[in-house]
């Protein structure tokens, strides 16, 4: 699905956040920019913007000293969050398709252990490169996941070339698979009366 085009604010330095992605199956393209100005200023250049877009629905609300402006129309939303630092204005915009427009989707085709349960999939192309980064919280200890995966990825044929940590309060272990790289980061958490497992793996396909 192609997304319409972020503008910026003119005068801003802007970089992409994150372009051709998704997250939990919903295409999302984000944009960070610094304007060298005010709030008052980025608010009225986005509400004039979409003022000559149509009649959408707009939002505004603050949290803290950060705005926040909504649009929605023809199926997208768009959201400007944006907070005064000094003499320039830190910002992010972010566009998605309605939730009428796409199905939100927690997959991935990785192998999870046992009694876990996905937070989030993100998935994005850049230069050509694909990567998926699954986060998800598990009920098996540190050194559970760690055995699991261990005897999972060198079953697929993955290659472990590095890894950190004591493998009980939290591990970080790198694979190889020709040129796929995979990371996986887990962390044990305290629960009540049990120790689980907070689980990151960032997949370079």
């Amino acid at each position: 699905m192609e997304l319409p085009e972020l503008e910026v604010i003119e005068g801003a330095q802007w970089y992409w956040a994150g372009r051709r992605m998704a997250v939990n199956n919903v295409p999302m393209s984000i944009k960070l920019f610094s304007f060298p100005g005010t709030q008052e200023q980025v608010k009225a250049f986005y509400l004039g913007l979409w003022k000559t877009r149509g009649h959408g629905k707009l939002t505004q609300k603050a949290i803290g000293d950060m705005s926040i402006l909504g649009y929605q129309l023809d199926g997208f939303q768009y959201s400007v969050q944006f907070s005064q630092q000094g003499e320039v204005v830190d910002g992010k915009i972010v566009v998605t398709p309605t939730p009428l427009n796409y199905e939100e989707r927690r997959k991935t085709s990785l192998p999870l252990p046992p009694r876990s349960r996905i937070s989030s999939v993100v998935e994005s192309i850049e230069s050509g490169q694909r990567s998926e980064s699954v986060t998800f919280e598990s009920s098996l200890d540190v050194p559970q996941v760690l055995d699991f995966y261990l005897t999972q990825l060198k079953n697929d044929q993955w290659v472990q070339y590095s890894g950190s940590g004591d493998g009980y309060g939290g591990a970080v272990v790198s694979f190889q698979r020709g040129g796929e790289l995979l990371q996986l980061n887990i962390k044990g958490l305290q629960g009540a009366n049990s120790t689980f497992s907070q689980v990151l793996i960032n997949w370079v396909k």
